[in-house]
């Protein structure tokens, strides 16, 4: 049997179903592999505290320092993968595992998540495409670490950068999540990669569960639904606004708003809300799980996916998997797959007038239907079948 191991930050948890990594792991456990999935451990989250077996996979929770994590060594020798999987530049258990899969022989494959999210690349992570740096230092080797520490004085920094970019650099194989990630990591640190999206079942997995409301409201009967962190690359500004448009216009649209931001950070979105005057338009909701966002994708009138920069974007998939009509930007990454009228709705990133003219277009005849339709035709592309596929083939580049 062979064996694999998959290195992440997170994921093999409640509300993580659909996490690209854990996806992957169930689809190779599925084709008969050995998986283990090698997480984080916080005290801070009960998820994460202890060892155990999530839905079929074997999880192990490993702390770091600075980068060192010796459980994680030991399980990785314990365990002696063929193939490594590092997932998210930004995770600090990637220079251990990579360090141990060098020594047991194992192939390296770096998933680069997002890697515009990186503070060495841009100045902005909430805006990284017009924040890039023109000439972005990352250290690949020790000595070039120790050399930055001398010339800038910053231990810290420059240590971390060698953390999270020795392993990208040193990897066998790189995967990137889309065209437009993978041209620009070959833009920005000259490496190669192949293109394999996340990929989700085609059909919504567990139960579908109508979410308690978290006030004294009852849930709206018709709203629109949004899903992600309150940040603003995210655009929920920009739906907020597009509400607030709407209701001038004399159309009120209710907004279903999960995310699993801190109770402190959705205060910014609260007060945004009150601002503008749409404050009873809203339910927040925190923290939901899979089969409470099942039941939200499937009763949304539609679901917004208003972003100024994403990796990938999976609330679009998911969309496309629960039948929803999906309202997206003219970001790069989505216009390898939302197409107007086709597939979704497009708007421009970060501007309300836009998402309030498409929230208007739903109730075009037809309209719907015809993308909802187009969006289950497309989604065949995601599938986790095929992705899964995609590994098998490199693997095999790989010989394993």
């Amino acid at each position: 049997m062979k064996k694999v191991a998959i290195v992440t930050p997170f994921g093999a948890e409640e509300r993580l179903d659909y996490f690209p990594e854990f996806v992957l792991a169930r689809g190779l456990a599925a084709r008969g592999f050995d998986i283990r999935f090698f997480t984080y451990h916080m005290r801070s989250h009960s998820g994460y505290r202890t060892d155990g077996i999530y839905k079929g996979v074997r999880a192990i929770r490993c702390s770091q320092w600075f980068g060192f994590s010796p459980k994680l060594i030991w399980e990785l020798f314990r365990f002696r993968p063929e193939v490594v999987i590092l997932g998210h530049v930004r995770s600090y258990l990637n220079f251990s595992a990579s360090w141990a899969a060098r020594r047991i022989g194992a192939e390296i494959i770096f998933q680069p998540f997002g890697f515009l999210h990186d503070p060495f690349i841009v100045a902005d992570r909430d805006n990284p495409l017009e924040t890039l740096y023109p000439n972005p230092h990352l250290i690949k080797r020790l000595g070039e670490c120790v050399h930055s520490m001398l010339q800038t004085r910053s231990i810290g920094l420059s240590w971390q950068n060698y953390v999270f970019h020795a392993p990208l650099f040193s990897a066998d194989r790189r995967v990137t999540i889309s065209a437009f990630e993978r041209d620009m990591l070959k833009k920005i640190t000259g490496l190669e990669s192949v293109a394999i999206p996340n990929g989700i079942p085609p059909h919504l997995v567990g139960e579908s569960i109508q979410p308690k409301s978290q006030d004294d409201r009852a849930l709206p009967s018709s709203y629109l639904f949004f899903i992600g962190q309150v940040k603003k690359r995210k655009g929920w500004d920009t739906i907020l606004e597009a509400l607030a448009l709407l209701a001038k216009r004399g159309v009120r649209k209710n907004l279903m708003f999960a995310t699993s931001s801190t109770p402190q950070t959705l205060e910014e979105a609260m007060r945004l809300a009150n601002q503008l005057g749409i404050r009873d338009q809203i339910w927040f909701l925190q923290n939901v799980s899979n089969e409470e966002k099942n039941w939200l994708f499937t009763h949304a009138e539609a679901a917004l996916a208003p972003s100024r920069y994403e990796g990938f974007g999976l609330p679009v998939v998911e969309s496309w998997v629960a039948g929803t009509p999906v309202l997206g930007t003219d970001i790069p990454v989505y216009q390898d797959f939302l197409i107007d009228g086709v597939t979704g709705l497009v708007s421009k990133k970060g501007d309300p007038e836009s998402l309030a003219e498409n929230i208007a277009r739903l109730e075009e005849p037809g309209l719907k239907e015809k993308i909802v339709a187009g969006g289950k035709e497309k989604m065949q592309e995601f599938t986790d079948e095929r992705v899964v596929q995609q590994f098998l083939e490199l693997f095999g580049e790989l010989g394993v």
